[in-house]
């Protein structure tokens, strides 16, 4: 259901050294996987000659409303972002990861009147995303022109893209997570029954996903997409192989032939 990770780590090192990228700089998520990252990497780090400038970790959530907090994280970003002696940038993280490199763009325009291309060569590991949400919809990638980007081997599914067309807030009444992210996506809003129609800005339910810039939708299977494919797909098998055997076990209680299962830790047990 999750690729091994150990894989990247050798390709991460085999990369930088086909390049001759010894000198370089890492964001990294701060949070267990971050931590888990660090460990695995720089032994192989120096193992192989390789330095690191720095390492700046990235907080999963940081509150809108602690603007100092905020303006402290962009500081200490675009410092790194400027260290001439690491011209190649490593990032572990997920989506939230890079909408917060993302506005250091943001900070650098508010501060310099003009933005800066750092030049620098970006290497991101197969759990980024690049995606935009709210606000982030009309911010661009340019900060990340050229990356080299390692991704989760998955392979197309049949009717994929056929059911992410037939996707439509109308047809999942329950599904309100659904409603949020389409006002989100076609920056729109529902209209409240109990209230008058507006002209503009009011979801039809019509828009189309395919419509969309990949940024904010990817219409095609991505790694992530692909592992929690795997994940439900797992799960069916074993809920289905489960309710197949109740028939048997019953069968044998009732003939006085009880035997404790033998489940595996993947096994789904009933409550």
């Amino acid at each position: 259901m999750v690729p091994n990770e150990s894989h990247q780590y050798i390709g991460i090192i085999r990369l930088l050294q086909y390049f001759g990228w010894t000198w370089v700089g890492l964001f990294v998520v701060d949070d267990n996987t971050g931590e888990h990252f660090l460990k695995t990497l720089e032994p192989l780090f120096s193992k192989h000659g390789i330095c690191s400038a720095f390492t700046k970790r990235i907080p999963e959530q940081v509150s809108m409303e602690n603007l100092d907090e905020i303006t402290s994280l962009m500081e200490r970003i675009f410092v790194a972002l400027t260290d001439n002696k690491a011209r190649t940038l490593i990032s572990y993280g997920e989506s939230l990861t890079i909408a917060w490199l993302r506005m250091v763009n943001i900070f650098n325009d508010l501060g310099h009147n003009k933005s800066a291309p750092f030049g620098k060569v970006w290497v991101m590991t197969s759990q980024i995303d690049f995606t935009s949400t709210g606000p982030q919809r009309n911010w661009d990638f340019q900060l990340f022109q050229g990356s080299l980007s390692f991704t989760i081997q998955s392979r197309e599914l049949l009717d994929f893209s056929e059911f992410l067309q037939s996707i439509k807030p109308s047809r999942t009444q329950a599904d309100g997570f659904l409603k949020g992210f389409w006002e989100q996506a076609f920056d729109c809003i529902f209209p409240d029954p109990e209230m008058p129609m507006m002209d503009d800005g009011s979801c039809t339910g019509e828009e189309r996903l395919e419509s969309l810039p990949a940024g904010l939708f990817e219409m095609h299977m991505t790694g992530h997409s692909y592992s929690v494919y795997n994940a439900v797909y797992a799960l069916a098998h074993a809920l289905h192989t489960f309710y197949s055997s109740q028939s048997k076990q019953r069968a044998k209680v009732y003939g006085s032939n009880f035997e404790l299962q033998s489940l595996q830790p993947w096994q789904v047990m009933s409550s």
